[in-house]
């Protein structure tokens, strides 16, 4: 893993998906090729590159890095993730967040860490599925991110940064939305959402 740790822009869902292969093999040479063997065939499954990289701070945690940007799938939906992270309300394009979370969820079926962008999929496909259905609107009131293993207590005032990429392994995206004047806390831990109602 000697090129540069893969980041994300502003209008990308960055995936990383865990390497399934590290631990396995105790051999060095053996390993890379095992891990190539992987890499490539999740580039034939998602037919977009993959990127090495590691989501672990101080534990290494190996993982393949691909992005979805404005391009692939949904570009509409790249201006309701703007919007969502500004915290104004989404009204528009709702339909976007179900097309692209079903892509997403695609790339899901093996362990996997996602940035802000790939966890807000998941949490607003959380809160419709809370709904009943598609909202009439959807608004973020906050957004932070939690240690695993830690029940530390989260700002719910702000809407947090970017989270870098080393530590996406080892936290929880932790967002407050509003829809429909109904309030939810929604934890995305990897590729679980748990959305709870508080209002």
């Amino acid at each position: 893993m000697s090129d540069p740790q893969p980041t994300e822009q502003d209008d990308q869902v960055q995936i990383a998906i865990i390497d399934e292969t590290y631990g396995v093999i105790d051999d060095e040479a053996e390993w890379e090729i095992a891990r190539e063997k992987f890499r490539r065939t999740l580039e034939a499954e998602h037919g977009l590159p993959f990127a090495e990289g590691n989501i672990g701070p101080g534990a290494d945690l190996p993982a393949f890095i691909a992005f979805l940007s404005s391009t692939t799938p949904v570009p509409i939906w790249t201006l309701g993730a703007t919007l969502f992270f500004l915290g104004k309300p989404v009204q528009e394009n709702l339909a976007a967040w179900r097309d692209i979370a079903t892509k997403l969820r695609s790339f899901l079926k093996r362990p996997a860490a996602l940035n802000r962008h790939g966890a807000a999929i998941l949490a607003v496909e959380a809160v419709f599925a809370a709904m009943g259905g598609t909202p009439q609107e959807v608004r973020l009131l906050s957004y932070s991110t939690k240690h695993l293993g830690y029940d530390e207590e989260v700002a719910d005032t702000e809407i947090a940064g970017v989270t870098p990429t080393l530590f996406l392994g080892f936290i929880r995206h932790v967002f407050r939305i509003e829809s429909d004047g109904v309030i939810f806390v929604v934890e995305v831990d990897g590729r679980t959402a748990t959305a709870k109602r508080c209002s």
